[in-house]
């Protein structure tokens, strides 16, 4: 792969982090009035060194973070990837072996202290927001998934932060991050994936303690990193059969108090080990209340999740576009670089534009977290602020899942158009372009599939296209600037009929039948409004920018438009 800085080459992830975003909208909702580097004064907690006291020096704590990311990704994962995708894994008497050099590189990412990204500051993490962790996963997804998925794991147990007591917060924070733990989320079971509420593992409390029966399937990373300690934060039944969703607890079971029955021989990402986990009588430790696991719990940690897939996306779809553009300049066919040729030129063009509106969408679906997740800490606001956070916990409930289906979607076909650019020579494994493609293809099937996604932001989209909607406010308000886009103006009356012509249906089975085209419209407009919002932002790059927003704006006609038709004609 191309080796150099994953964050520094990247033109167009810099001009977000340097120009699109606004940060003295985002560091102060973080900080919190700065309340970390005030405490740091008092107590010179080490934790809290590194907090900053101003918007500029937050954004130079962020860059050297992502300077360092990137750094290691581009110039040293990168360079192992193939290597640790062909060794693969090995399952030996119960054990899960990792290639050694996967291992050495996960140490990096580790060293640099960038495992703990998700976690506040107060327990040993980053204490960075969720746009800042969104580029950090996409500058490691570009280099390699399977090992970025090992890192990235500990990610998920920032859940803790919102749902545990703070005794637990105290006890168990703090020790996955000394301990580079591995995390995963113990829902699919071998009879139920999506279908949550129907799940049979049984946590039964004896005396006071928790124990747990039953098995779990697609547990990733659920065995460590050879021998390295994990936990599965797991959803087991408290409840009765017959309580479904209200029945259901969240607990933490370390990785030495269950099994591994074997891993999954995957198309994909081959060196992230998928786990079948057997629980026999395991100890657990409940997380929050018990009956909240599935209601409040996972439904939060699926929405980081859905981020995280985001990022994948857009981090191997820009190394594919990286990769395919390295080989089409210097591939000589006709007496020219491929580049020249007018029909791979359009395929290389296309990928830039849609991987620049991923781009847009995945920092977009992020900012709207950031918005809203940080009120929810426990620190006084006002009632102005209270609605605020509100109306974007709205937004970010349908951002998300539109993010990660959009985002795995488009990872799918332009991964695909990549490999075209390279023709017979990227169906060999001589090129790196042969395992992304690989890997791509479960990025709209794990953690929710399209599907699931599509089902999870319909509601927001329709209802919330009312007068007084949520999803309508939010378009109107990243519509501004380009009010009088006439091509926008008519990509949104499209949409508008789009929804109007949804809800007039009927039957119920029809009505969900066209779920997908409503979604993926809502999608196309929102993506076309933020990189024109990104155009009318940039300083040094608007012609470029134009240039993506007119052809995507006339895809994005050509989709709505053969959308309505298909919802009229039903």
């Amino acid at each position: 792969m191309i080796q150099n800085n994953y964050f520094l080459s990247n033109e167009d992830l810099r001009e977000h982090f340097y120009d699109l975003i606004d940060w003295n909208e985002i560091v102060p909702i973080y900080e919190n009035h700065y309340t970390d580097a005030k405490l740091y004064e008092t107590s010179k907690n080490p934790k809290l060194e590194m907090a900053p006291t101003n918007v500029d020096e937050a954004i130079s704590y962020y860059e050297e973070i992502l300077k360092s990311c990137g750094e290691i990704s581009g110039m040293y994962v990168s360079q192992v990837a193939s290597v640790v995708d062909a060794k693969g894994l090995k399952f030996e008497n119960g054990d899960v072996v990792h290639p050694e050099e996967m291992v050495n590189v996960i140490q990096m990412y580790h060293d640099a202290g960038l495992g703990p990204a998700a976690f506040k500051r107060k327990y040993g993490g980053l204490g960075v927001p969720s746009i800042i962790k969104a580029m950090i996963a996409e500058i490691m997804y570009r280099s390699d998934s399977s090992i970025t998925i090992a890192v990235g794991s500990m990610g998920l147990a920032a859940i803790l932060e919102v749902c545990a007591t703070e005794e637990m917060k105290n006890e168990w924070i703090p020790k996955l991050i000394s301990g580079n733990y591995t995390v995963t989320m113990g829902l699919s079971e071998p009879d139920f994936g999506s279908d949550l509420p129907n799940i049979t593992t049984k946590a039964i409390r004896k005396d006071e303690e928790w124990f747990l029966t039953g098995t779990k399937r697609f547990q990733t990373v659920a065995c460590g990193v050879n021998g390295g300690p994990g936990i599965t934060l797991t959803l087991a039944r408290t409840g009765s059969a017959e309580s479904g969703a209200r029945g259901l607890s969240f607990f933490i079971v370390e990785n030495k108090d269950y099994a591994i029955q074997g891993i999954e021989k995957k198309l994909g990402i081959k060196a992230s080990a998928t786990c079948e986990t057997v629980f026999e009588n395991s100890k657990g430790y409940l997380v929050g209340k018990e009956g909240f696991g599935l209601v409040k719990y996972v439904m939060g940690m699926l929405n980081g999740a859905r981020l995280s897939v985001s990022s994948q996306g857009t981090g191997i779809v820009t190394a594919a576009y990286e990769e395919a553009l390295k080989y089409a300049k210097e591939r000589y066919q006709f007496g020219k670089p491929i580049y020249e040729i007018p029909a791979v030129r359009r395929l290389l063009d296309r990928m830039e534009r849609e991987l620049a509106g991923m781009r847009c969408l995945m920092v977009e679906a992020a900012y709207s977290v950031d918005k809203y997740y940080w009120y929810e800490d426990g620190r006084e606001v006002s009632a102005e602020e209270n609605k605020t956070a509100k109306f974007w916990e709205k937004v970010a409930n349908t951002l998300t899942p539109i993010s990660k289906y959009y985002n795995s979607e488009m990872c799918n076909d332009l991964v695909y158009d990549g490999l075209q650019v390279l023709g017979g020579a990227g169906y060999t494994e001589d090129y790196d372009l042969s395992r992304l493609y690989r890997d791509a293809r479960i990025t709209n099937i794990y953690d929710g599939t399209t599907q699931i996604q599509v089902n999870a932001a319909i509601g927001g989209i329709t209802s919330g296209m009312s007068q007084t909607g949520t999803f309508r406010t939010y378009l109107d308000h990243i519509t501004t600037g380009s009010e009088s886009h006439k091509t926008l103006q008519e990509i949104r009356s499209i949409f508008e009929s789009i929804v109007e012509t949804y809800k007039s249906i009927p039957d119920q089975n029809t009505k969900e039948s066209f779920s997908f085209e409503v979604v993926e419209s809502a999608a196309r407009l929102v993506v076309g409004l933020l990189l024109e919002r990104s155009k009318n932002k940039s300083n040094t790059r608007k012609e470029l920018r134009s240039r993506w927003c007119k052809e995507f704006h006339n895809d994005s006609l050509a989709i709505l438009t053969s959308n309505h038709i298909k919802l009229k004609s039903r």
